[in-house]
């Protein structure tokens, strides 16, 4: 594992000093790990050039492998310093902070409402964030957006919000009870959350395409209260959720779409052997289902008086 790591050094920092201030040992001792793996392969990994240390064609191949060698070996740590915290009963979880404020108030109390003695700390991050935290360890459950494409994540839907638009009183829209997607034809919209969330950002955009829509994006907001700024000032319109225009100014309304396939959808995931082996992790998750169970009947409820 120092023979691999030595390498993957060297590839990025170009030369054997430099990989050496990197890692925090002598050059020679770099050399001589890139060495021992030279002969266990039995061919040369690097050739010197002038422009540093460069990988042979054996070398290039090799990269990838050593990098997933080296993640495999990280990411074994990472369980097993995940394993040993939960049998000690702390509980690290993490969660979205643009979450549904009733979402985030049932995981704020969540410490009140078990009989398990856990001990719970909490951290607030962005979705993407608190997805590599969880698959590196760092974290033992995750809240945030879905869907993940991450196969060694086991995710469970917790509530699903219909996706809306905000927009100025005085637009010809606004005095719809229901807005067509096709009708944000040539629209100028406001994007929230593309940064944060840009895996459903592109989800939407496809399912827009689909209809023969092709969204004319116009400016991105980092937050919701942002995105209704900007529609007050008359930049755009924004498709958010309901709860996201909580805070929505005057002159401002939202309009649901007509579309129920346009939500946004949020829910609890924790590592997939996590949900097959670790019981305190299972039950914590279990927990969390009955915990949101009025969310998911109150959204549906929403959902139906909203397309009726």
């Amino acid at each position: 594992m120092d023979g691999q790591i030595a390498v993957l050094a060297v590839a990025e920092k170009g030369s054997f000093e430099a990989a050496g201030k990197y890692l925090g040992v002598g050059k020679s001792a770099v050399r001589k790990r890139v060495r021992g793996v030279e002969i266990e392969l039995g061919t040369p990994v690097f050739r010197s050039t002038a422009n540093g240390m460069l990988p042979t064609d054996a070398g290039s191949l090799y990269l990838p492998v050593a990098r997933e060698s080296v993640r495999h070996a990280s990411l074994g740590v990472d369980r097993i310093r995940a394993f040993l915290r939960v049998q000690t009963k702390n509980l690290h979880i993490g969660y979205s902070s643009h979450l549904n404020w009733k979402l985030l108030a049932i995981i704020s109390q969540l410490q009140l409402r078990l009989d398990d003695p856990l001990q719970i700390s909490r951290e607030s991050l962005l979705t993407h964030q608190v997805i590599t935290s969880v698959l590196q360890g760092d974290l033992n459950v995750g809240f945030g957006y879905l869907p993940l494409h991450e196969p060694d994540l086991f995710a469970q839907q917790l509530m699903e919000e219909p996706l809306m638009v905000c927009l100025p009183t005085g637009h010809p829209l606004s005095t719809k009870r229901a807005i067509d997607p096709t009708e944000l034809d040539r629209e100028p919209l406001i994007a929230v959350g593309r940064k944060a969330l840009p895996g459903r950002h592109e989800d939407i955009v496809t399912h827009f395409e689909s209809l023969g829509v092709a969204l004319n994006i116009v400016a991105d907001a980092y937050l919701p209260r942002e995105a209704l700024w900007m529609v007050s000032q008359g930049t755009g319109l924004a498709i958010m959720t309901r709860s996201s225009a909580d805070s929505m100014r005057s002159g401002l309304v939202v309009r649901p779409l007509a579309d129920r396939l346009l939500t946004l959808k949020s829910g609890v995931f924790i590592r997939r052997e996590h949900d097959r082996s670790d019981n305190t992790i299972r039950q914590f998750v279990d927990r969390i289902w009955t915990e949101t169970a009025s969310l998911r009947m109150s959204n549906h409820r929403s959902d139906r008086r909203l397309h009726q």
